[in-house]
């Protein structure tokens, strides 16, 4: 009797045991899923942020006229300005998946660039980007800060940034989505705050 007794302390002190190991090895997992979660546009610190108004002026359409940068738009539209360059090689591969994106999303695609007008043209030719509204000129970028590309920023109805950062995949681009639909800047934000609870039930 004796015999048995001890086992079973020994079986619950095992199990208990146990229980703690799996608990700590949730947790590690939790910590661990962050930190390879997919990876959202690069922030940058410079310009407007998310949640600030942002700059409102005319842009330069490079076929002639203006379109207002950083005004109010319609009730629950959302702007995506994308700033490119021909001699982007990033640029050329972003260019058809930022035109999937904004027909998916219904987002008002504005492509903007700082270069030679006649290589603008030849890029926008090649990738068959007639039609599409283009702005050209230096005062956009420099308004918001774009230093690198290729970046994207997000814009909501009311002119403020929803989110922005330097972007090269469908991912990224997907992730200022993300950050409009969670009210989070970045796609890592909404990832550590939708995990809290479930680290701090583990701890």
């Amino acid at each position: 009797m004796l015999l048995v007794t001890t086992a079973l302390v020994l079986l619950w002190m095992l199990v208990i045991a146990m229980a703690f190991v799996i608990l700590a090895l949730a947790r590690q997992i939790g910590v661990l899923h962050e930190r390879l979660a997919p990876v959202g546009a690069l922030a940058t610190a410079q310009g407007a942020q998310a949640g600030e108004q942002a700059p409102v002026m005319p842009g330069h359409l490079l076929g002639g006229g203006t379109i207002e940068i950083g005004g109010a738009l319609a009730a629950g539209s959302l702007r995506l300005l994308l700033f490119v360059a021909p001699s982007c090689p990033i640029c050329k591969k972003l260019i058809p998946i930022a035109l999937d994106v904004a027909r998916d999303e219904r987002v008002d695609l504005v492509f903007v660039g700082d270069e030679d007008p006649d290589e603008q043209r030849r890029m926008i030719e090649r990738h068959g980007l007639a039609g599409q509204t283009f702005v050209n000129g230096p005062e956009v970028g420099m308004a918001f800060a774009v230093a690198k590309l290729p970046h994207a920023i997000l814009l909501d109805d009311a002119g403020k940034v929803v989110a922005r950062g330097l972007v090269n995949s469908r991912e990224h681009l997907e992730s200022l989505l993300v950050a409009h639909e969670t009210g989070h800047s970045n796609v890592q934000s909404y990832l550590r705050a939708s995990r809290a609870p479930a680290l701090e039930a583990a701890e």
